[in-house]
């Protein structure tokens, strides 16, 4: 009797393990032994990895990327996972992927429990996240003075087993992959809008819950800066700049400095007074207004100065979650729930299992892994380390949820625990 679809499909089911990470960042010293981003515990004999990259044509040697450490103690699968039993995984990559199919990356082992060691000092090579001038780049991060623009925010980990299908775009696939996940997961949250996604600057003025710390005005200041010197530069956009922006640019330069100048006699996490919150507001409504009037003659688009007022919000945020200041009681309700809302799982629909692409970014150990592109068939022989989704705990470097980052190796290396054959691939939708 021949089988149905479905037990087509089940029989291809492989134990595999779900990757969830914590909603908001966590102090460097917080003692997860598992964690994306951080900093890793790396044994006195092992070295941070160093690869060749290219940013923006331009090609260094430099440290790779921090991206997660795994104590594989703490991995389900005992029985029947054929990684190693106990130990750790360190995972590295290199955070340009432009033009990148199979980025520089390294991942190390350590028969050591997580906690072993304590914190590596990040090198003095380390790469900015995205790269030198990459271009997805934070501009508003100083890499000489802000740790988060080479170092990924501590997310704790936890591991959840479920079962994974060999199927493409199949409508039964998916029936049972979303069954597992839900098991696994679930039923889910209802999908809500990002508050501050495309959020418009006329959003902004009614909402009065920001500037709430100096930090925040630091890196607005900081982000419209970013833009103006980029306008103001020759060649920047593929007509000449005409005087009347080039005056006004200059103007929004001023304004900015000034801004940058009482943002250096405070302390960063300190609140805003009232009156200051709403001259801080109309100053940065006249930047997108003014960048509204200049449309057409520079580069800037007002939606992006909108964009980089929401990322920097959501920066803020992370920073104060990472120094354990109060942040229920220092940033406003809405914007953490926000923030913390983006990692939750969301009931998925019947789409979204036939071609896997959740509206929760599904990080994962073994199994077939999912990707946009083909490189699950290519690597259909080699074991998935780990599987990273585009995620908002990440910055731009990989924050598209369509994107996914795998690491493979070859079975009879696994074995070996030659980990120096690990390879990486990136692919986006």
């Amino acid at each position: 009797m021949a089988l149905s679809e479905r037990d087509e499909i089940e029989e291809t089911a492989l134990p595999a393990v779900l990757v969830r990470r914590s909603d908001l960042p966590v102090p460097l010293t917080h003692p997860a032994r598992s964690f994306f981003g951080g900093l890793p515990r790396l044994p006195p004999q092992l070295e941070w990895p160093t690869a060749e990259v290219t940013a923006n044509q331009t090609l260094e040697t430099v440290a790779l990327t921090f991206v997660a450490q795994i104590d594989l103690a703490e991995v389900p699968g005992a029985k029947w996972s054929p990684l190693p039993k106990r130990g750790t995984l360190y995972f590295f990559c290199s955070s340009v992927f432009v033009g990148e199919g199979h980025p520089p990356c390294r991942v190390l082992y350590s028969d050591t429990a997580g906690d072993t060691y304590a914190d590596r000092a990040p090198p003095p090579d380390l790469m900015p996240l995205a790269g030198t001038d990459g271009d997805a780049q934070v501009k508003w991060l100083d890499p000489a003075l802000d740790f988060h623009s080479k170092v990924e925010f501590k997310y704790p980990l936890s591991f959840r087993p479920f079962r994974d299908f060999l199927f493409s775009e199949d409508a039964v696939g998916g029936e049972l992959m979303i069954e597992e996940l839900c098991k696994a997961l679930g039923p889910g949250e209802p999908k809500e809008l990002d508050l501050l996604q495309f959020r418009s600057e006329s959003e902004y003025e009614k909402d009065e819950h920001w500037p709430f710390n100096w930090l925040l005005i630091a890196y607005v200041v900081r982000s419209v800066l970013s833009h103006v010197q980029r306008d103001l530069t020759p060649g920047s956009y593929y007509k000449p700049l005409i005087d009347e922006a080039a005056v006004e640019l200059k103007r929004l330069r001023v304004g900015a400095i000034g801004w940058l100048e009482r943002c250096r006699a405070l302390t960063p996490m300190d609140d805003v007074d009232a009156d200051t919150k709403a001259t801080f507001r109309s100053w940065w409504l006249d930047v997108a207004q003014a960048y509204k009037k200049m449309k057409g003659q520079v580069s800037t688009y007002t939606s992006e100065i909108s964009a980089d007022l929401g990322n920097a919000i959501n920066h803020t945020v992370r920073c104060m979650a990472a120094k354990d200041v109060d942040i229920r009681d220092d940033a406003p309700l809405s914007y953490l729930v926000n923030l913390a809302r983006q990692n939750r799982w969301k009931t998925p629909t019947a789409k979204d299992g036939q071609y896997r692409h959740f509206s929760t970014a599904l990080h994962q150990m073994l199994g077939y892994g999912s990707g946009p592109q083909d490189a699950t068939e290519e690597h259909s022989e080699d074991i998935l380390l780990l599987q990273i989704q585009g995620d908002l705990a990440f910055f731009d470097w990989h924050s598209n949820i369509g994107c996914v980052l795998h690491f493979w190796i070859d079975p009879d290396a696994l074995a070996e625990l030659d980990f120096s054959q690990a390879v990486a691939t990136y692919e986006c939708d």
